[in-house]
This record gives structure tokens, C-alpha cells and sequence, in this order.
């Protein structure tokens, strides 16, 4: 226990560090005592209560959240904009938060890796990085949706490209074969190669999220038909990441489809140091808790409302 002079002496010298804003170093000068003193006392204050720090959040500040997230599935970094309620808005403001993210993680001559669908379309028009040079854009699976709705992998990957003043490169397949015996002819494709090999240098990749729901978007564009997400379901498989089925666990699924998909594979895409995610709305609930405990993922973006989900708060 700490007597009456001790804690005036803490007190003093907390108001000094906290109030005055003296640096450790300074008030150890002052009162002719060792920095490390002035340190101890000073984490002393904190745990004997004569210290409480208060930390006033902004209302759309969402860090003690995205904090939770980070520490309960292992991830380098969650970022959460708020839900107004639609998701134009919330891809609005992923946008602005993708922007800042990419300034800090790429560098002049860094690989990003490309996946496909409607929400990377939609972000990558507010993205703009004009400070990075000789970025290469590179798509990490076959072709997927048509051109010319602007969510096919090739689309995606020139639009970025052109966002961040970089070079795109084209794959000059389907994602999904007819065949087995298909792939594994397209694999010898020199462009496909080309592709394949580049992804190894990868060191940033954005890529999106797909459930098994109706609405899903690999329905949507007929890339698969309803007879193969109940097979697919029927393994146990939740979703895709990139068109890797995974299950609850964030575990591969082998299935007979695998076998003729044209993408990075799932040992060569954990090997990629940022994989930012983009998903949110409780359609895309089960596969991202899915992808997160898989750690196939390790930057997410999300919006609040699933943020809670996610985190089990109503």
C-alpha cells in the first residue's frame, strides 16, 4: 500500500507527464531522479487508480471493434466503416479506407494479385494512388463473369491498373473448365503459366468472398448452376474464397469442380503477405467467419453491422 506522501509524489508527477506534457526524461531532470523511476511511478499511477485514462471515441469510430477482431482470429488488421443502410455507401467508404490502406502496404514495383465480382468493380472506382510506381496488376484466377459488366477478373485487374498508374496483365482463360482434361491443357497455355508464375511475386492481394446463397454471384453471371452449390453444400462447403471452397472451419473442401477451376491455389495464396478481403451483410456471414478461422485472410474490411455479427453482438 502506498502511504499519503507517496501518493502525492505519483500524483505530482503524473500531472507533470499527463497535463504539463514533460517527457519522462524531463521530469526525471526536475526532481533529480532516474527515467526509470519516472516510468515505474508512472505505470504505478495507472494500477493504484490515480491515473485513469478515458478514451472519448468519435461516434464512427469503430477501433475498440476492430480491435476484438483482430485479437479473436489473428489478423494483422480489420477496418470498419459504418452502415447507413446501403451498400453503394458502405463500398463508398471501403473505397476511401482501401485508398489508404494500399498507399501504406504497396511499394514502387509491388505485385498486387486481383480476384473478380461486383464489389471489387465497385471499389476500385474510388481508389486512386498517384505516389507508387511500376505497380503490376495481376488477376489470380480465370476469367469469371462477362467483359463487359466490368466484374470479369481481366476487368477488374485493368481498372485498378489504371487506378493506381500501374500495368494489368490478362489471363487468357475461363475459370471454370468443362473438364479435368481441359485444365490441365489450358495449364500448359503459355499465357496461363505466365500468369501463374508472376503470382508467386505477389506480396498484396485483394480479393472477394462467395456464398452459396441464391443471390450469390457466381449464380448470378451462370458461372455454376444450382445443381452445383447443392452438391458443393452437401461436402459441407460454405463458400469460396477465390474460388477455394472452404468449410465452417476455413478448411479446403476436395470436390469434383476443383478439378477443372483455373486460380492460385490455396498454399500459394496463404503465402501472400497482405490478403485484404472485402465482405459484408449477413449473406456473407457464414464464409467469411469461415475464411477468418482459416486464416486465409489477414486484412478485412468490413462494415459495422457485420462487424457484430461477426463478434456475436446484436
Amino acid at each position: 500500500m502506498l502511504n499519503i506522501e507517496e501518493k502525492k509524489f505519483i500524483a505530482k508527477i503524473s500531472r507533470l507527464y499527463y497535463i504539463e506534457g514533460l517527457t519522462q526524461q524531463n521530469i526525471a531532470d526536475k526532481l533529480k531522479i532516474s527515467r526509470t523511476k519516472v516510468s515505474r511511478y508512472l505505470t504505478r499511477a495507472k494500477e493504484t487508480g490515480i491515473v485513469e485514462i478515458t478514451i472519448k471515441y468519435p461516434p464512427e469510430d469503430f477501433s475498440k471493434m476492430e480491435y476484438e477482431i483482430e485479437k479473436k482470429y489473428q489478423i494483422r488488421e480489420c477496418i470498419i466503416v459504418d452502415t447507413p443502410g446501403d451498400d453503394e455507401e458502405i463500398i463508398r467508404s471501403m473505397g476511401v479506407r482501401v485508398n489508404s490502406l494500399l498507399e501504406r502496404l504497396l511499394d514502387d514495383g509491388s505485385y498486387i494479385g486481383i480476384g473478380w465480382g461486383y464489389s471489387l468493380r465497385e471499389l476500385s472506382k474510388h481508389i486512386n494512388i498517384v505516389n507508387k510506381s511500376d505497380i503490376k496488376v495481376v488477376p489470380m484466377i480465370g476469367g469469371l463473369g462477362r467483359t463487359g459488366t466490368g466484374i470479369h477478373t481481366n476487368s477488374v485487374a485493368k481498372r485498378i491498373a489504371d487506378r493506381v498508374g500501374g500495368t494489368s496483365y490478362m489471363i487468357h482463360s475461363p475459370a471454370v473448365m468443362d473438364s479435368s482434361e481441359v485444365k490441365q491443357m489450358m495449364e500448359k497455355d503459355s499465357n496461363v503459366r505466365e500468369i501463374m508464375n508472376m503470382s508467386k511475386k505477389i506480396d498484396t492481394a485483394l480479393i472477394g468472398l462467395s456464398d452459396l446463397g441464391s443471390e450469390s454471384t457466381l449464380i448470378k453471371t451462370g458461372s455454376f448452376r444450382q445443381e452445383d452449390f447443392r452438391y458443393l453444400r452437401s461436402l459441407g462447403v460454405v463458400g469460396d474464397v477465390n474460388l477455394v471452397f472452404i468449410d465452417r472451419e476455413g478448411r479446403y473442401v476436395p470436390n469434383e469442380i476443383d478439378e477443372r477451376i483455373v486460380r492460385v491455389p490455396l498454399e500459394r495464396l496463404k503465402k501472400i503477405k497482405n490478403v485484404i478481403s472485402i465482405a459484408f451483410g449477413k449473406r456473407k456471414l457464414e464464409v467469411l467467419t469461415a475464411a477468418l478461422k482459416g486464416h486465409i485472410i489477414n486484412i478485412l474490411l468490413t462494415d459495422k453491422d457485420t462487424a457484430k455479427y461477426i463478434l456475436g453482438v446484436e
